[in-house]
């Protein structure tokens, strides 16, 4: 459409050029004919009469700047036209450069983040328990007499089973010494953790198996955070991660990250409701929790007839933000969730709150 107008411009340029040249001829043509006047003052007159023809160059030469004006304001649009062309040119080269830019930046994020999970599953993998088992043999004598003996017999647990294992089952040797001298020993971390307490628990050296473990999958979830991606973007990969979560690696999860160490990775944990499939029956009831059930006198069936765990659980549960001793309820509720959290918060509160009342009320009869 500019460009039609640009040609009509100028034919009409050329026309009015060609016009103004024509008569500046022809009047200037006229002008020969003073010399066939024969009387000075009849010339004089004639010439008089050019005065009009002076002005009327005048006006030409007005009309001549006229035009070259026109010629530079149309020469001043197309240039303007041509640049906001190039600018909107560019524009949208910048914005196809941003989505591109967007598009690689999540390839190169899904390619290590997909990298990363199948690393986590290789160290899974990886994980080892050996420990001996004694196993009673039959050593036969004679027809009628067979000796039974005891041998030790090298054991190992591999994988994902670890943790089941050594939470359940793997032989803890206490510090301390029965009546007779002999070690004390534990079978499994719930038991270690009902015995000694939530305090103690660094102080064997089966957490120090899942070292490894539990800083990379920190990492991962790190790497997550730190994309810039909106909460539900960022959400949607950690959900992928907790989908790869074993019911007793989210149990040892969840005691690991309430150590001050890990305080980091509580808060993210929190952030991303990393604990939401959590089986809360499968915790234990750690030495804290069974003093302070027993000081309000009340028995892990006193729980349950309630709907409560009886375990860490409620215990361990908070509605208070800057509790590093607790997890916040979005560990375990997403925030649209988050409404049932605070209600079961609530609801055991109300309870042992109930059963303190009654303890002091009993305490001053």
């Amino acid at each position: 459409m500019r460009l039609m107008n640009k040609d009509e411009d100028n034919k009409k340029i050329a026309k009015y050029a060609v016009i103004s040249v024509i008569v500046v001829l022809v009047l200037w043509a006229l002008t020969f004919l003073l010399f066939f006047i024969n009387k000075m003052e009849t010339r004089g007159q004639f010439g008089d009469m050019f005065g009009a023809s002076n002005a009327l160059f005048s006006g030409l030469a007005f009309a001549g700047l006229i035009i070259t004006l026109l010629l530079q304001k149309n020469e001043l649009s197309l240039q303007r036209e041509e640049l906001q062309l190039t600018r909107d040119e560019m524009k949208n080269q910048r914005v196809e450069f941003e989505k591109e830019n967007k598009t690689l930046k999540y390839q190169r994020f899904e390619n290590l983040f997909y990298n990363m999970l199948n690393l986590q599953q290789e160290i899974v993998a990886g994980l080892r328990y050996d420990y001996q088992e004694k196993q009673t043999i039959l050593i036969p004598q004679t027809d009628s007499y067979t000796l039974q003996d005891e041998r030790k017999v090298d054991k190992v647990v591999t994988g994902r089973e670890v943790f089941r294992y050594t939470f359940d089952e793997a032989e803890i040797i206490l510090s301390e010494k029965g009546k007779l001298g002999n070690n004390l020993k534990v079978y499994g971390y719930r038991r270690f953790l009902y015995t000694k307490g939530f305090g103690a628990y660094n102080d064997t050296w089966i957490p120090t198996i899942f070292d490894h473990y539990f800083r990379h999958l920190y990492k991962i979830i790190q790497f997550v955070d730190n994309q810039g991606f909106s909460f539900e973007e960022a959400y949607k990969y950690v959900s992928l991660l907790r989908g790869t979560l074993s019911h007793y690696e989210l149990v040892w999860i969840f005691y690991n990250a309430l150590n001050p160490a890990f305080h980091k990775f509580q808060e993210l944990i929190e952030k991303y409701s990393l604990l939401k499939n959590m089986r809360e029956d499968l915790l234990t009831r750690c030495l804290e929790l069974e003093r302070y059930y027993t000081g309000l006198g009340l028995t892990p069936q006193d729980l349950k007839d309630v709907g409560f765990t009886a375990g860490d659980f409620e215990f361990y549960l908070t509605d208070d933000k800057k509790d590093a001793e607790r997890y916040y309820v979005t560990a375990f509720w997403k925030e649209d969730e988050l409404a049932k959290g605070l209600d079961c918060l609530k609801r055991w509160r109300a309870f042992v709150n109930d059963a303190a009342g009654k303890v002091i009320e009993k305490t001053y009869k």
